[in-house]
């Protein structure tokens, strides 16, 4: 026999102007399902005198207006039935709701806002509400149940976005049942259309669209009116409205996302480092923000042509390793990019006047002082001081218009500095014990006549491309030839190849004179190793040599025991590799190769 399960209770905490009451018309569709529509509504209205509504007295005079003894009566015990109560979040003021926190599965739905405030607009311009403000919204509300429900630590809520459920219904039908621990039931994606007797009293004012359907409607955004105009523009007056209410949709969005990644190498990735804060900001206005909060305007230069420069770095025992000569390259990258890279930044000229030599910080570029010091706050704030890697990333800063004409920037540079846990040997880089095999790609390195590789530049389409064709082999990495026909580089590394004894890698002429690669070099011919940089070295030099190894800040040294399947020497890691892979880990322990992270 079909085990019977026990009623349960569902609280839907909707915003206004989503798809809340089709999710009602939902679960009313179940053959075992009561809803209720809004018990809080009364008790909002009285505790918030200042709210207009057009049947405010109606709705006070037929609801209980005592929030907290709607609470009571939604926890009663008795029903047959399960309980379906939709719940907008603003009706929360003024009412102890943890004790229904605490029971119970919860929704959390919520909708795009620029949609959701352009669909309360209509309904201001009809009489029906007040001027729309941020408490109108619901957000602040929501994100504080949503707060709350993280707290208590017992995992019975789920959000849904109203543009998720009525794009894929059943899908996210199934999985709120799943996670409520109720079955699907197929009738929950469709209804008789009209009113239903468990319609809130104001339905006749909110609920005609959803009266003339028998299911859930995709928003189509072609069909969107602003302010009850079809092609008319977004309201102006609520363009800061929009603003303020952006960081709750921001944060809403994310937990959503977060909790419904799938398992995979990457989730890990993601789970290790999903409280970091990261840097960002122009000069003198950088701050900490949370990873979702983490973002660079649309007009900046790296968002609108991959204008930026960026370096790579990793963190040993509370050391960085190597800061000062990458930071000497970033140095170099900014001045030939011309981002005006001066260490006490563009100075007014004089004239007489109080600002004669005052420092100007509104279009100039991040000293290498700043750069150092939000590096260590960073560090320091995410408690990393060994095993991570730091993406250091200076762009052209944001432009006044969308434009690749860098004299329409004008407020300085973009620092984001972006630090992860992220080992050596980790889901992000390569096997450095057993060996990787790499691709041959049909993309050819950027020459120094088209753009040089040694700007260590954000555009890096040309690696990409190169990468895919890797990825489509089921390769580690792509080696890259030149123009000509040799070898540069992989997409992601230096690379170097035994022969006899002898070490030898490509001259940078097509390559990224690598960090890494140019301490190899040293440290070669330090432990005895004669090591030549200056060649030009053919595909055939690399298949035929004893051993292969890539260099990087990443991955640290990589054994290539493959290129395109076939082995190199007898497609084991080599011995000349191990030697020096073992003299760099020294190498990274050696105080004099690295700066330690002040205050830690």
């Amino acid at each position: 026999k079909q085990k019977t399960m026990e009623p349960s209770s569902i609280f839907a905490w909707c915003l206004p102007r989503t798809c809340s009451t089709s999710l009602m018309y939902s679960f009313g569709s179940r053959d075992d399902t009561t809803c209720v529509d809004e018990p809080l509504y009364a008790s909002y209205l009285v505790n918030s005198p200042w709210v207009y509504r057009s049947y405010r007295d109606r709705v006070v005079c037929a609801q209980e207006t005592d929030g907290n003894k709607v609470v009571e009566a939604l926890l009663s015990s008795g029903r047959e039935n399960s309980l379906f109560a939709k719940m907008m979040s603003k009706h929360i003021k003024g009412v102890d709701v943890q004790p229904l926190l605490e029971t119970g599965f919860h929704i959390l739905l919520f909708r795009d806002p620029t949609s959701q405030l352009a669909s309360y607009a209509e309904q201001e311009k009809a009489g029906v509400v007040g001027t729309v403000t941020l408490e109108e919204t619901g957000f602040p509300d929501l994100v504080a149940i949503y707060s709350q429900l993280r707290g208590l630590g017992k995992g019975n809520y789920v959000l849904v976005s109203s543009e998720q459920l009525t794009t894929d219904p059943k899908k996210v039908l199934e999985n709120v049942c799943r996670r409520a621990g109720i079955p699907f039931q197929e009738a929950m994606l469709q209804w008789d259309k009209g009113p239903k007797p468990y319609d809130g009293l104001w339905a006749n004012e909110w609920y005609n669209k959803v009266h003339d359907s028998s299911g859930f409607t995709r928003d189509d955004d072609s069909s969107m009116t602003f302010g009850g105009k079809k092609k008319s523009p977004f309201p102006p007056g609520l363009v800061a409205l929009l603003r303020e209410v952006g960081p709750f949709y921001d944060l809403l969005e994310e937990a959503m996302m977060s909790s419904t990644m799938p398992s995979s190498s990457s989730s890990l990735l993601a789970a290790r480092n999903h409280d970091i804060l990261v840097f960002v900001g122009a000069p003198g206005r950088g701050r900490l923000v949370p990873r979702h909060s983490a973002a660079v305007s649309v007009f900046d230069s790296a968002v609108q042509g991959g204008d930026a420069c960026w370096e790579g770095l990793r963190v040993y025992k509370g050391r960085v390793f190597a800061l000062e000569s990458h930071l000497e390259r970033l140095a170099d990258s900014a001045r030939i990019l011309d981002f005006f890279f001066r260490g006490n930044g563009r100075r007014r000229g004089g004239g007489g006047n109080n600002n004669d030599g005052e420092e100007e910080t509104s279009n100039r570029c991040h000293s290498l002082d700043e750069i150092r010091r939000a590096l260590f706050l960073t560090l320091r704030a995410n408690g990393m001081v060994d095993e991570a890697h730091v993406r250091l990333t200076l762009t052209r800063g944001r432009k006044v218009t969308s434009s690749m004409n860098p004299k329409f920037n004008v407020f300085g540079t973009t620092l984001i500095v972006l630090a992860e846990r992220k080992p050596v040997v980790s889901e992000a880089t390569y096997d450095n014990r057993g060996g990787v095999d790499l691709a041959v790609s049909s993309v050819r390195r950027n020459s120094p006549s088209t753009l040089d590789s040694k700007i260590h530049h954000a555009n890096l389409l040309n690696n990409i491309l190169a990468k895919i064709e890797a990825n489509a082999r089921d390769a580690a990495d792509a080696l890259m030839l030149d123009v000509d026909g040799y070898v540069a580089e992989t997409n992601g590394t230096n690379v170097f190849l035994v022969k006899r004894g002898t070490v030898k890698t490509p001259a940078p002429d097509h390559c990224l004179p690598g960090i890494t690669r140019g301490l190899v070099v040293d440290l070669c011919r330090r432990i005895g190793l004669v090591c030549d940089d200056s060649g030009r070295l053919s595909l055939a030099d690399f298949l035929c040599a004893d051993e292969v190894f890539t260099t990087g800040t990443m991955g640290e040294l990589t054994p290539v025991v493959s290129i395109e399947k076939r082995p190199i020497g007898d497609g084991t890691p080599g011995p000349v590799t191990a030697k020096i892979q073992h003299a760099f880990t020294d190498l990274t322990q050696q105080e004099r190769f690295s700066t330690p992270i002040p205050g830690i």
